[in-house]
């Protein structure tokens, strides 16, 4: 009778209070904001609409897609001019359904491999079984992407039951980005005290939280023990990816520290092209040109690179001694305390993919960087 109750209550509240919302979002930058994804607090779009389901519209009347998250935000992608504010409505009824632009699983069947991908490319974080085999794999994989549908299920099928390998082109991108006992594509560690990476090795638990249409979101823990040698913390982190994004979120958390670390978090430089880095350090940034493994083969150029969110300072770490085809690392260098995220952002372009040059790589992640220095402001209202 109390369930009852409490359902009927919340029904006639629903039905006397809905009505339409405006959200309206500002750009306190002099640039424009095209199709990033904004957050809004679900409540405040909920209690106020009186719907469980809702359609947003855009300005000119078009439906805009929307995801609701595990942490009680409702997403979107948003326009707004420079210096400008845009409103979005939000209405009783039912939204249409949605083409995923990001997805990720844990693909058990392939060596516990977590693989998540958006429209421009696609990581895997290697996992236990890995780790058992005694492969050295410690940092994020980037497997380039030609197309925006989704490919990573297509790729682990064809490879696991017909032994179509994804290191190839098929005409819509491939596996053609070495790792191995690196920080590969974008991967944090702690320093040791004489300055030398400690690197992780593979996850040992994972939930993924956000499945898409609009954001794939992971957490990953990983033991105190690396390849080489123990390190003094457990460590979790939450990866976010959103479509239409070039660049990861990634938030590194340690507990077990008994002071503040250094901590650096960047891409593996290889011989390749040695020197084919970029340390912006105005604007908080690395990027890297990877010319791949065989850089004659037609593969075209991977661009990798990181974006801090706080102070971070971009530095290349050369390695003692090269390991396979890696001799150092474009980094940014930072402070980490126990039990306080890191945050940094980490991503990749490919030359056939719509990243034509290691110029447009760097003007992307500046402008990352711009936006995050600049953020959009949102306010939820009802309209009269």
């Amino acid at each position: 009778m109390r369930k009852t109750v409490i359902s009927t209550v919340l029904a006639c509240a629903f039905g006397a209070h809905a009505q339409t919302v405006e959200i309206s979002i500002s750009n306190p930058a002099s640039f424009p904001r095209v199709n990033e994804i904004v957050e809004v607090d679900e409540s405040a779009v909920k209690s106020r609409i009186g719907s469980r389901s809702f359609i947003l519209r855009d300005g000119d009347g078009k439906e805009v897609a929307w995801q609701a998250t595990h942490d009680g935000k409702i997403i979107f992608p948003a326009d707004v001019a420079a210096n400008g504010t845009a409103v979005y409505t939000a209405l009783p009824g039912e939204a249409s359904p949605v083409a995923p632009k990001v997805y990720g699983r844990l693909f058990k069947e392939r060596a516990d491999d977590m693989t998540w991908e958006n429209e421009h490319a696609a990581y895997r974080a290697y996992g236990p079984a890995l780790q058992k085999t005694g492969e050295r794999g410690f940092g994020y994989d980037v497997w380039t992407k030609s197309v925006e549908e989704p490919v990573i299920e297509k790729r682990y099928l064809l490879n696991n039951r017909k032994g179509i390998s994804f290191h190839k082109d098929h005409g819509e991108g491939m596996d053609v980005y070495t790792v191995g006992p690196t920080l590969g594509g974008g991967t944090a560690a702690l320093l040791d005290s004489d300055g030398s990476i400690l690197y992780p090795w593979c996850f040992s638990e994972y939930q993924i939280l956000d499945n898409g249409p609009l954001r794939f979101k992971v957490m990953l823990v990983y033991p105190a023990n690396t390849a080489e040698k123990g390190i003094p913390a457990a460590e979790t982190r939450v990866i976010t990816l959103d479509a239409g994004d070039w660049l990861n979120r990634t938030d590194v958390t340690y507990y077990g520290l008994d002071a503040p670390r250094d901590i650096v978090a960047g891409q593996v430089v290889h011989r390749q092209n040695p020197e084919g880095y970029v340390l912006d350090k105005k604007n908080g940034i690395t990027a890297y040109a990877d010319l791949t493994e065989n850089a004659d083969a037609g593969n075209g150029t991977i661009f990798v690179g990181t974006v801090a969110f706080s102070d971070a300072e971009p530095v290349y770490l050369p390695l003692k001694e090269p390991v396979g085809d890696a001799v150092g690392h474009a980094v940014l260098k930072g402070k980490v305390a126990n039990a306080a995220p890191f945050t940094y952002y980490w991503g990749s372009g490919w030359s056939k993919g719509g990243m034509e040059n290691i110029d447009k790589w760097t003007d992307t992640l500046r402008h990352k960087r711009r936006c995050l220095l600049n953020p959009l402001s949102v306010t939820v209202s009802e309209k009269p």
